[in-house]
């Protein structure tokens, strides 16, 4: 009998923890949804964890048909009671990871629906500061500023986007801020003016200033008129709006960026990118 309660203990603890973990899961979910559907902490959620707790659930789920068994039906009691010791500790060992995996998922999920995410690079537009195919670090703490490097959502819906891209258009960019609301901005040949003042972009070394200057083309310049989208219509200023951000890739002449697709809303602004891991080690990004 002794030994039958401290199974049942055993088996209750670990299905309250389970049921305390996917509590909090289901309101993390539904908080990061609230946030907006195309984050990039709602797709991770949608994806890997979500695969976790329904396995956990389906698993939980007859677990617990057999625990009610035991409690209700004595032929099922003694036939688990006649079960060998090392049977048993192989059943509370796969309970146990039963109960782990769906906490770990849920420390995950919260991790990467308030703190932080990893994002893959692809493409060219951040070289050299960051490398295409790298993995970078992206924080969401942190208030954004001129010149962070950040993690942007760009749709058909927020931005100019061409004809060729399709009415359904989304995707991540990661830029670099130059422009803040009520700024004035022109990037021409190679040289950058924030509200009519030279700007020295200490982050490019003297020779990739040199190629912006020795490779100048109309494509390449912005000549300080802002444009946007507002309720499906295309908005022209010359000074930054609230709400908005003006940014580029660090690879000027090959990068799509605020000059073609118009200004960042700031609710688009998922993270700054803080490091930068790459084969040779982790690099700061500055």
């Amino acid at each position: 009998v002794v030994a039958s309660l401290t199974v049942n203990k055993r088996i209750f603890k670990r299905l309250i923890a389970f049921v305390i973990t996917s509590i909090i899961y289901l309101l993390i979910y539904e908080i990061s949804k609230l946030k907006g559907s195309h984050d990039i902490q709602t797709q991770f959620v949608n994806t890997f964890v979500n695969s976790i707790m329904i396995t956990s659930y389906i698993v939980s789920a007859i677990f617990l048909v057999c625990y009610v068994l035991c409690l209700v039906n004595e032929k099922v009691r003694n036939l688990f009671d006649s079960i060998k010791f090392k049977t048993k500790k192989a059943f509370f060992f796969l309970v146990d990871w039963v109960v782990l995996l769906p906490i770990c998922a849920t420390v995950a999920s919260f991790c990467f629906a308030f703190l932080f995410t990893f994002a893959q690079v692809d493409g060219t537009s951040m070289y050299p500061t960051i490398n295409d195919e790298s993995t970078v670090f992206v924080t969401y703490l942190e208030e954004v500023e001129r010149y962070d490097v950040v993690v942007v959502y760009v749709s058909s819906e927020d931005n100019l986007i061409t004809e060729t891209t399709g009415e359904n258009y989304s995707e991540y960019y990661i830029k670099r801020i130059i422009g803040l609301p009520g700024d004035k901005i022109t990037w021409q040949r190679g040289i950058l003016k924030i509200n009519d003042e030279i700007i020295d972009e200490t982050y490019f070394s003297d020779e990739l200033k040199r190629t912006f200057k020795n490779n100048y083309r109309n494509e390449y310049e912005f000549n300080g008129e802002f444009s946007y989208v507002e309720n499906g219509e295309i908005v022209k200023v010359t000074i930054i709006p609230d709400g908005y951000y003006f940014v580029m890739g660090d690879n000027r002449l090959n990068s799509n960026d605020s000059r073609h697709i118009g200004l960042i809303p700031a609710k688009n602004v998922e993270g700054i990118a803080k490091y930068e891991f790459t084969d040779s080690g982790i690099e700061v990004i500055e």
